[in-house]
């Protein structure tokens, strides 16, 4: 049977007119005047439409907004000056920062770590500009294990602890030793959110969306879809591990689904190695958004 196509909903992709231009007199122009080097480069169309600043290097993302935060990144691969956005429209998604990926008993994730200080005033910098802050995190239940992808199975089935003097093979949903519960199930906690980190998540106004996939944007009913489909946020702010993996794979999506994403690095980490982390800052800055880090987010100047 030939696979069902899921054509994106009105909300997804409302249609409206685009937010004008400033200074073009309230008309949207396709292209700037070829005489003015510094007019703004229209990306996109309707309510979703990008600025180019020339005169800044920079992308504004506000469409429109009162609300304006610029966040500054350098030159390099990146060829721009960073992006400017409506705080009111922004969410932070930590994806996976949980027992299992970087709990010291668990493994030896010395790039997780390292990322939690940065991603701590992140959160902090966030709650300060009204950003919305979502916890994106592996838990699962039978419906979900009976229907998983062999492919995704396989890639728990593996010797996580051969450094650590263990060696069981860990498969999602198996019990795991010294009454940690099974793996990454809900409730359990292999899939509780790290302790440092959860100290700093706020158990009434943040959100907390389970996944069953790498990706947390891969199907249509996926609780951060639907979220990110009935609020109106439109761009959206990574940290968390593999950044090479979940990270990834839900950034890629939602780039895929109209939403704009920028990777903050310095708050993201993996073990992959082999330059996987450099990889992934050179596909988003160039391809899927923007990468900035924690001190330059820190440091946006609000309009």
């Amino acid at each position: 049977m030939a696979p069902i196509a899921i054509t994106p909903t009105e909300e997804e992709f409302p249609k409206s007119k685009p937010w004008p231009i400033k200074g073009s007199g309230g008309e949207n122009n396709s292209s700037p005047p070829l005489d003015d080097e510094n007019a703004p480069v229209p990306f996109g169309s309707g309510p979703d439409q990008w600025l180019y600043l020339p005169s800044t290097k920079r992308f504004d993302l506000s469409r429109g907004s009162r609300r304006k935060l610029t966040i500054d990144a350098d030159d390099g691969v990146r060829y721009h000056r960073g992006c400017i956005i409506d705080p009111n429209k922004t969410c932070l998604v930590i994806v996976d920062m949980q027992n299992f990926f970087i709990h010291p008993e668990f493994c030896d994730h010395a790039g997780g770590l390292k990322a939690i200080p940065p991603t701590l005033k992140v959160i902090e910098r966030c709650r300060q500009q009204g950003i919305q802050i979502i916890w994106l995190n592996w838990g699962i239940d039978d419906w979900n294990l009976q229907r998983m992808p062999p492919a995704v199975q396989r890639a728990f089935c593996r010797k996580r602890y051969d450094s650590m003097g263990h060696g069981w093979h860990v498969r999602l949903g198996a019990e795991m030793p010294d009454g940690q519960g099974r793996c990454l199930w809900k409730g359990s906690w292999s899939a509780q959110i790290y302790d440092p980190l959860l100290q700093a998540a706020d158990m009434e106004n943040d959100l907390f969306f389970d996944k069953d996939r790498p990706s947390g944007m891969w199907h249509e009913d996926e609780p951060l879809r639907r979220y990110m489909r009935e609020s109106g946020k439109k761009t959206m702010l990574f940290t968390g591990v593999n950044t090479d993996q979940c990270v990834l794979g839900t950034l890629t999506d939602s780039y895929s689904n109209g939403y704009d994403c920028i990777l903050i690095s310095d708050c993201a980490g993996t073990m992959t190695g082999l330059m996987a982390q450099e990889v992934c800052d050179y596909n988003v800055a160039t391809n899927y958004g923007f990468v900035t880090d924690s001190d330059a987010f820190l440091n946006a100047t609000y309009e």
